[in-house]
């Protein structure tokens, strides 16, 4: 229903910090999405930042063996521990999505994924796994061809679950109030 915009409804729609690859195009695919849509609006990580809490397993105990993510590079995995110590750690300290250029949107995303930068592991999975791979290293070379894929998923985003018809929706003349 279009009338009802609840948060408890957002973890349902968008993958988890340390969603499999699988994981990850199974929950696009039932959007509609494609491989190259979930690798192309992952890129929308190329801005922002995550609570410790989001990546603090790929740190200490990353698939339940008590050591680090294997596919994280050292001074990044070191950088991170100094920040988000296992225990007693500050919640609100975070970190960036993209370590080289977090406040530019830009393909630096990709190419970090390539350096073993990747901050979630939701993120680097798309450069381990072979299906996501070839397109993570085809937007780190040309951000041209980032920008205009992200473009056309990000309409294509938009246009998920929107209702059209007189059955299935209706058209508000002033959006601020609500029926």
């Amino acid at each position: 229903m279009g009338k009802i915009s609840m948060a408890s409804r957002v973890a349902y729609n968008l993958p988890y910090a340390n969603s499999s690859v699988d994981q990850q195009i199974k929950l696009f695919s039932s959007k509609g999405l494609t491989i190259e849509d979930l690798v192309v609006l992952s890129g929308a990580h190329t801005i922002g930042f995550a609570h410790c809490k989001n990546f603090l397993d790929r740190l200490y105990n990353y698939k339940g063996t008590k050591q680090a993510d294997p596919s994280i590079d050292p001074r990044l995995l070191k950088a991170l521990k100094m920040s988000c110590p296992q225990v007693g750690g500050n919640v609100d300290i975070v970190a960036p999505f993209d370590v080289t250029t977090p406040f530019v949107f830009d393909h630096a995303y990709y190419g970090n994924l390539q350096s073993k930068l990747g901050l979630l592991s939701s993120d680097q999975a798309l450069f381990l796994d072979p299906r996501t791979k070839p397109i993570v290293q085809s937007f780190g070379q040309d951000k041209a061809k980032f920008f205009q894929a992200f473009s056309a998923a990000m309409d294509k985003m938009g246009s998920i679950g929107v209702k059209r018809g007189r059955r299935h929706g209706e058209k508000r003349k002033v959006c601020s109030m609500h029926l």
